[in-house]
């Protein structure tokens, strides 16, 4: 009998496995999908695509600062696009020289934003971030030393958004350049192949920002290993498909697989071979 139990609030992380078979010889039964032509590999667990992120979520947080003075505010458009006078270089080319905003990185892990400010001049920088998003907006005050980059956090954010720099002239913020993005987080797992003692999940990162993705073998073989235990995996944004193996012989078995510090639920499989 095999019942896959998806969606679950992260509260229910903690349940015992115990109760967790109950609930599912407790429950209506349904056939789990088996493609008899897959088969374990023989010296990897794991197939397909990762990505893991070159810098940590959390790890590079620039250093907030006093702010300095006054902001010269940038009129914006309807669309949050901002409008600019007559002859002004355009928005993402950059006004201030060689202070620029580099490519954003979206996390699932706290829904974090980090946008890196390079300044490729040869003298330090104090800088002014807004983030809009979901019709209101953040701000962060930094600065940036001399042939370095700092990583502007910005934690929540969801969905599409805009970054506006400003650039600390000596007596007020000056407006330098926006950048757009959108942060997604959207991880699916199933159930692929459940059969001959073997569990494949399927993983698939749907969304735009980096996912961490811990799948654990609850029952029967709990122990870390090849095919049993907690494995990481790092499914790249768009699609791709990773599938990892897991052991579980025939004795009754739980897997869970959650999204490392995203609000997304966990997914539960469990059965008996």
């Amino acid at each position: 009998m095999n019942q896959t139990i998806k969606n679950v609030r992260n509260a229910a992380g903690g349940l015992a496995l115990s109760a967790l078979l109950v609930f599912t010889t407790a429950g209506s039964a349904f056939a789990a999908p088996s493609d008899a032509s897959q088969a374990p590999p023989k010296t990897s667990f794991a197939s397909g695509p990762q990505s893991k992120p070159a810098i940590e979520p959390g790890s590079r947080d620039a250093k907030v600062t006093p702010k300095l003075g006054s902001t010269e505010e940038l009129r914006l458009e309807a669309d949050g696009k901002p409008q600019l006078k007559s002859g002004v270089v355009a928005p993402l080319a950059g006004t201030v020289a060689n202070v620029d905003i580099q490519a954003t990185l979206n996390y699932c892990s706290n829904n974090l934003v980090y946008v890196p400010v390079k300044n490729a001049t040869s003298v330090s920088k104090s800088i002014q971030v807004r983030v809009y998003n979901q019709s209101s907006y953040r701000e962060t005050y930094t600065t940036v030393a001399a042939n370095s980059t700092s990583y502007v956090a910005f934690y929540g954010v969801t969905g599409g958004y805009t970054a506006y720099l400003y650039v600390w002239n000596g007596s007020s913020y000056q407006y330098d350049e926006y950048k757009t993005g959108a942060n997604t987080c959207n991880v699916s797992v199933t159930r692929t192949s459940n059969s001959g003692g073997w569990v494949q999940l399927k993983i698939q990162n749907l969304g735009t920002a980096y996912a961490s993705q811990r799948s654990t073998e609850l029952a029967p073989f709990a122990t870390a290993g090849t095919y049993t235990g907690s494995h990481y995996d790092y499914p790249v944004a768009g699609g791709a498909a990773i599938y990892r193996w897991f052991w579980v012989g025939t004795s009754p078995y739980g897997i869970v697989s959650d999204t490392i510090g995203s609000t997304l639920s966990p997914y539960f499989f469990t059965g008996d071979l």
